[in-house]
């Protein structure tokens, strides 16, 4: 839907979008038509989870203020370095799942858009990772955190995971971490 939009030249908003879940402008995925491959029933359902999420009003503070942009949160106007924290005790946890996943891909966007370096550029320090690495499911966030922990050291990028149980955390983030304490 995204490829569509930018493909006709169009914004599109988050709105936009899950109105597009929908009702897409396409007919066919590939060579199945759309109802065989995504039923109408199915697209509503996932448009009125997305709706639920983006309507919800503890939700409503991550809609408004700047944009998420990673070289301000990293770094002042001048190129001081500074701290980000995303607090999110007050988001369920799908808004967290949402916010913690969009903020990450944001960041390895970012950081692939980097130069190689063995200098640090960059630490995400993630407190209480419980339900982001699980060792038997695949929640949103995991994916952009498997990436950072695999792709991240060759572009001065370091993650820092706490848990209580390090049970809980998928052994290719375990893997993929240099120092365990």
């Amino acid at each position: 839907l995204i490829e569509d939009a930018w493909g006709r030249g169009t914004g599109l908003s988050l709105e936009g979008l899950i109105q597009l879940v929908h009702q897409p402008p396409l007919r066919k995925l590939g060579v199945f038509e759309l109802e065989t491959f995504f039923p109408e029933k199915d697209r509503l359902a996932l448009a009125l989870r997305l709706n639920n999420l983006v309507a919800s009003p503890s939700f409503a503070a991550w809609r408004s203020g700047p944009p998420l942009d990673i070289p301000s949160m990293l770094w002042t106007e001048e190129g001081q370095p500074r701290a980000a924290i995303l607090y999110l005790a007050h988001l369920s946890d799908a808004e967290r799942q949402f916010a913690v996943t969009l903020a990450l891909s944001r960041l390895v966007t970012w950081m692939r858009s980097q130069p190689g370096s063995s200098e640090l550029r960059a630490l995400v320090y993630m407190d209480e990772v419980f339900g982001f690495v699980p060792p038997t499911a695949a929640p949103p966030a995991k994916k952009p955190i498997l990436t950072i922990l695999k792709q991240a050291r060759a572009f001065g990028v370091g993650m820092l995971l706490s848990t209580q149980n390090p049970v809980d955390l998928d052994y290719k983030a375990m893997s993929n971490a240099g120092t365990w304490c």
